[in-house]
């Protein structure tokens, strides 16, 4: 029995039994060989809080997203915003025959994304990660609901050192049917980010390739932008990169401004219909690829420059 222990030991040491990705309470957990619970899949509807309206339920998106040193840097269903999900990546303005509906604010009963099964899930290796399949659903009257658009999510995470690791994001979209879908120009729309309450004006930054901070930010066309704040006494953080095939790359960004909700509140956007139309034909893909440095303690905006132009050479 002792030498079984040691073996055991041994084992979950070098990382045999460490790294998992499993499947707990309706969430598909992404665990590295070191034991620290990265990332958090949310496949089965969450509902909202006692007494909110039950139209802000959703399934499909990240949270938690964590640091190496397990700091939570994502929020859900913010009193402010419930239909807010962590990471999650909804169109705000959908046209379809002549109507337009609205699959980000989910108290307007227009629509919603949701899970729909797993592709495939890769718990081994370096990268760990799996691909899902989302519907996009519009709701053309009570009581009914139809499919728009077929999406492939595919999320994987990989080691960078003992402070940041990288987690990238393919969102592959196409219609359902034979008729077009067209992305209306929105401020908002495609990949959000809600950030801890922990974060406000005065514990948090934003610097974007541009140069632009949160007062000016807000629409401006970026490759990169770095989001940070103190977050459980030390300071963590996310650097979004967007790739250059993306549609209307550098693609626009939806930023709040100082003072969101009294405090600063946090919420970053790569918001590619933020300034023109984006036309989705049937019978064909479109692909969204992003990249996510996330990090604990401070990164440069001469490392972000360079984490770009290695993602801008990359395969995806």
């Amino acid at each position: 029995m002792r030498n079984y222990l040691i073996v055991l030991l041994m084992l979950t040491f070098n990382g045999v039994f460490a790294q998992q990705v499993r499947k707990e309470n309706g969430v598909l957990k992404l665990i590295d060989k070191q034991g620290h619970y990265l990332l958090g899949y949310q496949y089965e509807e969450v509902y909202p809080p006692a007494g909110v309206d039950s139209a802000f339920r959703r399934s499909g998106f990240i949270h938690p997203l964590n640091t190496l040193s397990g700091r939570t840097l994502t929020r859900i269903q913010a009193p402010d915003h419930y239909h807010h999900f962590g990471l999650w990546n909804p169109w705000t303005r959908v046209q379809y025959k002549g109507k337009v509906y609205d699959l980000w604010n989910l108290g307007d009963k227009q629509g919603t994304v949701r899970f729909v099964k797993f592709n495939r899930i890769k718990d081994s290796g370096k990268t760990i990660g799996f691909s899902v399949k989302q519907a996009h659903m519009i709701f053309p009257e009570l009581g009914k609901e139809q499919q728009l658009i077929d999406e492939d999510w595919e999320v994987n995470i990989t080691p960078i050192d003992d402070k940041r690791y990288e987690c990238t994001i393919n969102s592959t979209l196409s219609v359902v049917g034979d008729d077009t879908v067209t992305l209306k120009e929105y401020r908002y729309g495609g990949l959000g980010f809600r950030a801890t309450g922990q974060w406000t004006d005065k514990n948090s930054t934003l610097l974007t390739s541009s140069g632009k901070d949160r007062k000016d930010a807000d629409g401006s066309l970026e490759r990169w932008a770095i989001v940070s704040g103190m977050t459980d006494n030390a300071n963590a953080g996310i650097l979004f990169l967007s790739y250059p095939n993306n549609f209307n790359h550098p693609e626009p960004i939806r930023v709040w401004p100082p003072g969101t909700n009294g405090k600063g509140d946090v919420f970053f956007n790569f918001s590619p219909t933020k300034n023109k139309d984006w036309v989705l034909l049937p019978h064909k893909q479109y692909t969204l690829h992003y990249r996510l440095i996330v990090f604990d303690g401070a990164l440069t905006a001469s490392e972000a420059e360079k984490y770009w132009k290695e993602f801008a050479k990359s395969s995806p």
